[in-house]
């Protein structure tokens, strides 16, 4: 059996997919495919069933002869950094990112502080699958966190972009998240006089209309504030939504900003980065006409990373606000990526402006629920069958279907002029 999806092991909490034995047997098996007394380092985001998949999974640690490093609430870059930093074996992740309050999730990272490669996921599998939770009791153990570690993420995240913002003034939309506390602390340590929202922990409000994906409460803040930039980031921290003034930046237009600053700063390895199928066609002739290159992946930060890592890149991200700066982190962080816009913004002036030749081509994008009623068209190779025969329709658009890795939809993309009357076909088709 397989436990990953597209980003680590995730599903409603006391699911059959996420509950307490799954964290226990990811514990366990975590432990006993390390060294002898190996390090796992562990952190969540605020949902109420963190703490509790936290001591589950601290449990199968321990039972399989490892040791934990409790990081507490930190976004999920934190893992991979400090399993680097401390010379961990493994790294945990507790979180659903996006998802809502009730739902949670399992992110691994390697030894690299690298999230699992799918060939990893099934050596881990095939362990948690020959381990049993029959005799399994949740104990309540008590893991006292990393004395200051907050600070002294806030403190590396900083020095590793040294960016200085004295002047500017910035919202944060925390998302009752990950980052609730120590964003504010990576920006008032760059010196901007920062006003942040939904800067608690509230596992019931977590991602709840506000957040990375619910950029409209951000938005009603900015009103009238004079702020130069805003910020909101979701649930984990790794997603990441811009703002100008009042004005929601578009991730494209993001994504080709920092794109094209490091091209301009001679910073960009191969002038190649990676995107994925859902990238914007506007992005790439954009790209195209700077002498970038676009390389495509499937959908899925893990997926950018690895055809970063098999081309030696070091910039790459998602239309969804991932975006990953290998000269900083291992995967994406939110803190991280707004801090470089900032400095964008500051070196370049207006991110509108810098970004104005980036325009998106015509397209469309729908996520349709699964039911009982259409799960047998929900498979890869439908999808795929489906997606060759609207292509056919509509030769001038380009169609992307797929199962989502975290949530029961199917997302469709389709880009080009006919893009209205193709996804009508495509829901249509999906609706039988």
């Amino acid at each position: 059996m397989n436990f990953f999806g597209t980003d680590g092991i995730r599903g409603t909490y006391g699911g059959s997919t996420l509950n307490d034995g799954t964290a226990f047997l990811l514990g366990k098996s975590l432990a006993l495919l390390g060294h002898d007394c190996p390090i796992i380092v562990v952190a969540r985001d605020t949902r109420n069933s963190g703490e509790r998949l936290f001591q589950c999974l601290s449990q199968g640690i321990y039972e399989g002869g490892g040791n934990v490093i409790n990081l507490g609430v930190l976004p999920t870059n934190s893992v991979g950094h400090f399993v680097r930093k401390f010379g961990g074996d493994y790294g945990v992740m507790i979180t659903a990112s996006h998802n809502p309050p009730n739902d949670n999730g399992l992110k691994v990272f390697d030894k690299y502080g690298v999230k699992l490669c799918s060939a990893k996921q099934k050596v881990v599998s095939a362990m948690m699958s020959s381990q049993s939770t029959a005799n399994f009791t949740p104990q309540g153990l008590f893991e006292p966190v990393f004395y200051d570690i907050q600070n002294i993420y806030a403190e590396d995240v900083f020095r590793s972009v040294d960016v200085h913002l004295e002047g500017l003034r910035i919202a944060l939309d925390c998302c009752y998240g990950a980052s609730y506390r120590v964003a504010t602390k990576v920006f008032e340590k760059a010196g901007a006089m920062v006003t942040s929202f939904c800067d608690t922990i509230c596992g019931d409000k977590i991602n709840v209309n506000c957040g990375a994906t619910h950029t409209e409460f951000l938005q009603s803040k900015l009103v009238g504030g004079n702020f130069h930039l805003g910020f909101a980031f979701d649930g984990d921290c790794d997603r990441l939504a811009v703002f100008e003034g009042e004005r929601f930046v578009a991730n494209n237009k993001v994504y080709y900003a920092i794109c094209k600053y490091l091209k301009e700063c001679r910073r960009l390895k191969k002038d190649t980065v990676v995107g994925t199928v859902l990238t914007n066609g506007g992005v790439e002739r954009a790209l195209n006409k700077l002498g970038i290159t676009l390389l495509r992946s499937d959908v899925g930060d893990t997926n950018v990373f690895n055809l970063m890592a098999q081309n030696s890149l070091n910039f790459g991200g998602e239309e969804s606000g991932h975006y990953l700066m290998t000269d900083y982190a291992t995967t994406a962080d939110g803190i991280i990526n707004a801090l470089f816009v900032a400095k964008i913004y500051r070196e370049k002036g207006s991110l509108f402006a810098y970004a104005r030749e980036c325009q998106d081509l015509p397209y469309m994008a729908k996520s349709i629920p699964i039911t009982d009623k259409n799960a047998s068209q929900a498979t890869d190779e439908t999808l795929k069958r489906i997606a060759e025969q609207i292509t056919k329709l509509y030769p001038s658009c380009r169609i992307v279907l797929r199962k989502s890795g975290t949530e029961p939809k199917v997302r469709a993309y389709i880009e080009g002029e006919k893009s209205f009357d193709a996804m009508q076909n495509v829901v249509a088709t999906l609706a039988q």
